[in-house]
């Protein structure tokens, strides 16, 4: 994918002709087989014996992203992610809900009362950030650097799957930093637990297995990524999707029950993450291109999310079409575990927001500005002009 500024906010006409011409191929920059059809890289995600997840093993000595659960294979896999669906549980994530709602009001509230609104800044990256903080039992006072660290994880990894495996020693300093961090809630949590996902993580077990610190530390830390990065994109590209259709804003206004579709629309039609890697282990073939052992494959979830041929009027942002099987949260064994948080974060955002705003738009004179990174789709900022 080009790294120009128009792609990086528009996307989807590449797509477009990519799903049309060019369905597989190879991109000399990533050094991967590009994968941009529905059915070809969901049978990529069902497949993971030939379509591996264990992308970062070797990569690194320092920065140990192989002992994260997204970079590994069964068996370990599943062992961990029954570990990590112990803690998890939907009780955990359904119990949050009225503490969600207070901390969307309070960052509402906030936001209004101010004369110039950036809806990044004020609300979609504060929200998620001290949800999964208070989910996991940080104090509020080490927010800031939690959301410096999260920023540093995502071009770590990014860096790693690109292979810029240079390890630049800010990275490498931040990192440790994160681990002894964590490592130090871990034991503080094995001494006294508390009513927190951290002391849930020190003492699950399967099969009487416990995790290890480093996995223990290394699932906070995916947590910590995945538990605000992607919510505060997806809540970004809610409210600029319905300030670009504002007939569909009034549409919700009118029709709550309409809010979990308009969530998983949104999803759909703006997907957070962009694009997933996979490292082949045998020969194989997607539709009908040859692939070998080592290649590696990069799976464009916007793109399939877009194909017309899973998708009526795939480019057409409609809140009333029925719930889609888009693979915003991937698909088979490592389909997201934070999908039920980062859905409930999203719908409780949406209805706290249609309390409060009659209408919004962003500003003509106002150039949108997109994330460096070439895998998250959203902005760096995102003006507002409220009515009502």
């Amino acid at each position: 994918m080009s790294a120009s500024t128009d792609l990086r906010l528009n996307p989807y006409p590449w797509y477009q002709e990519m799903l049309q011409h060019s369905p597989i191929v190879y991109s000399e920059p990533f050094g991967a087989y590009l994968v941009f059809r529905y059915d070809d890289v969901r049978s990529v995600f069902q497949d993971y014996k030939t379509f591996s997840s264990a992308l970062y093993d070797g990569l690194s000595t320092e920065l140990t992203f192989d002992n994260q659960i997204q970079g590994m294979d069964p068996p370990r896999h599943t062992q961990l992610r029954a570990l990590a669906a112990h803690a998890f549980t939907p009780k955990a994530v359904a119990d949050l809900e009225p503490r969600i709602r207070e901390i969307a009001d309070d960052l509402i509230d906030a936001m209004l009362a101010g004369q110039d609104i950036d809806f990044v800044k004020q609300f979609a990256v504060p929200f998620p950030v001290r949800v999964i903080a208070e989910m996991l039992g940080v104090p509020e006072e080490d927010l800031d650097r939690f959301k410096v660290w999260s920023d540093i994880i995502v071009e770590i990894s990014e860096r790693l799957l690109t292979g810029q495996t240079e390890e630049l020693p800010e990275h490498v300093a931040a990192y440790k930093e994160m681990k002894q961090y964590f490592e130090s809630m871990i034991n503080q949590r094995r001494a006294e637990p508390r009513n927190d996902l951290i002391s849930r993580l020190a003492a699950a077990e399967v099969d009487g297995q416990q995790l290890t610190d480093l996995e223990a530390i290394n699932f906070s830390l995916i947590l910590l990524v995945a538990g605000n990065e992607t919510t505060t994109n997806l809540i970004t590209n809610l409210i600029r999707t319905f300030a670009e259709h504002p007939k569909q804003w009034k549409l919700l206004r009118q029709r709550r029950d309409l809010i979990p579709q308009a969530v998983e629309e949104v999803m759909r039609y703006r997907t957070p993450v962009q694009l997933m890697f996979r490292l082949v282990t045998q020969e194989t073939e997607i539709s009908g291109t040859k692939l070998k052992a080592g290649d590696r494959v990069v799976l464009y979830l916007g793109a399939a999310n877009r194909d017309p041929a899973k998708f009526e009027r795939p480019d057409t942002f409609d809140i009333t079409r029925p719930a889609s099987p888009h693979l915003t949260f991937g698909h088979g064994i490592h389909f997201c575990l934070g999908a039920p948080l980062a859905r409930l974060e999203t719908s409780i955002a949406l209805q706290v927001l249609l309390d409060r705003l009659d209408a919004f738009e962003i500003p003509p004179a106002e150039a949108l500005e997109p994330l460096t990174s070439f895998n998250i789709l959203g902005l760096r900022k995102l003006p507002l002009a409220v009515k009502g």
